[in-house]
């Protein structure tokens, strides 16, 4: 996908168009750091040679390289990724040219009137950049995964501790190809349409790199490649290798994560009871009735029957909120459900689903050994296309165990008890 040249041993001046030297340097400060212990990592590697000016820049875990057509070549150089980018971005002038010193000890840059000068580092001590994917790869159409990645990022673990699910899982296999993530709250699966995979598997891409291949991808770009070069160790078991993302003129690279994504099959539940409602109407209700949770109660009920569903909010002390919309019971189970839930887990998963009409499938609520009424997950999807689904976990409610709030699944021992009295 990468075009990528030899470089060259021949000094000469570098002319670059200066707004588009700064843009390709701009795809870097996502991955270079401001201050580490080690100077070589806040730099930039630089090289040019037969009309290809090639930018390396790594954190010592993700790396990116990238380039841009240029007139003119320029010796390998290290220089200060800050210093290099504050120098361009004060010009004013349209174009610019980079040159090294006779010894490689100064980068010189000269743009309009001003000319300035920046020490060089040691290019050998520069760590290796790959310019190429390699392993296993899969091709997917590049505004249908940066959408995907968009999704799923919602549901990604905010704490960086937790590898596995600090991350969203890619799995390719005979059934196709997707995207999940979960923060053990609520889990996100997307199905991916247009894909031409060599991968099966599942492999964590890091959150970093999701976010980056969104930040590097534009709109001029018909499809992306993700790859897995996986090695076994000595006693035949897979170590965790290395992940790379290319684009028409980009490549990031990094390391699996450790862990092991969570069998996220054992915990989507089964399809029961489905309610559609209308989309954008539940959002602005949910949205106004979660007004009225507070720090100490982030749950809004859900009473859901075969002609409507009824929201509802209280905070201790302050009042309440509710609304009713009209819903339609689908079938598959029973058709009046009460249950509860954080607003903001069911907004993030509504306003990222597409279509008029939302479907809201659950299971009856449960009754557990300690004799209380616990929530079932509810899976949330567009009515015209479940390709996405959201499954999101319950809040307790605090429900007594009533048939109403059982309905099919009120326990034998409770008639018996209420026959008896």
């Amino acid at each position: 996908m990468l075009t990528v040249v030899q470089p060259s041993t021949q000094t000469s001046a570098l002319e670059v168009s200066r707004a588009t030297l700064v843009a390709t340097l701009d795809r870097a400060r996502h991955v270079v750091p401001t201050r580490f212990p080690k100077p070589i990592l806040t730099c930039v590697h630089l090289e040019a040679s037969e009309n290809w000016l090639r930018l390396r820049a790594t954190d010592g875990d993700l790396a990116l390289f990238t380039q841009m057509p240029v007139d003119g070549e320029l010796p390998a150089c290290v220089v200060p990724f800050a210093e290099l980018s504050r120098r361009l971005k004060a010009s004013k002038h349209p174009t610019c040219s980079l040159s090294l010193s006779p010894g490689g000890e100064q980068l010189q840059i000269n743009g309009g009137r001003v000319e300035h000068v920046l020490q060089t580092l040691p290019v050998d001590e520069f760590p290796p950049v790959p310019d190429v994917h390699a392993g296993q790869a899969v091709s997917i159409d590049a505004a249908e995964l940066c959408a995907g990645l968009r999704v799923t990022g919602l549901a990604v673990a905010k704490d960086t501790s937790r590898y596995a699910i600090n991350g969203v899982l890619l799995e390719s296999d005979d059934k196709g190809t997707r995207l999940v993530a979960t923060d053990g709250r609520r889990l996100v699966l997307v199905g991916l349409h247009t894909v031409e995979s060599e991968f099966a598997g599942r492999v964590i891409l890091p959150g970093r790199m999701v976010q980056l291949i969104e930040k590097l991808t534009d709109k001029h770009t018909d499809y992306l490649v993700v790859s897995v070069a996986r090695q076994k160790a000595a006693s035949g078991e897979e170590v965790p290798g290395h992940l790379f993302a290319a684009g028409p003129d980009w490549l990031l690279s990094t390391y699996e994560p450790e862990g092991r994504f969570p069998l996220y099959q054992d915990v989507m539940p089964r399809t029961h009871s489905k309610f559609a409602v209308e989309r954008e109407a539940l959002v602005e209700s949910l949205s106004e009735v979660a007004l009225a949770t507070s720090d100490d109660s982030k749950m809004v009920r859900l009473d859901l029957s075969p002609q409507q569903v009824r929201l509802s909010a209280v905070s201790a002390g302050v009042g309440e909120s509710s609304a009713a919309l009209p819903a339609r019971y689908l079938g598959g189970g029973d058709a009046v459900i009460h249950t509860a839930f954080n607003p903001a887990y069911l907004l993030d998963a509504l306003k990222s689903l597409a279509g008029d009409a939302v479907v809201i499938d659950i299971d009856q609520n449960g009754y557990g050994c300690d004799r209380k009424v616990f929530g079932k997950p509810a899976i949330l999807y567009a009515a015209h296309d479940p390709v996405t689904r959201w499954t999101v976990m319950p809040v307790n409610a605090g429900l007594p165990a009533t048939r109403e709030n059982l309905g099919t699944n009120f326990p034998k021992e409770l008639e018996e008890e209420a026959a008896s009295a």
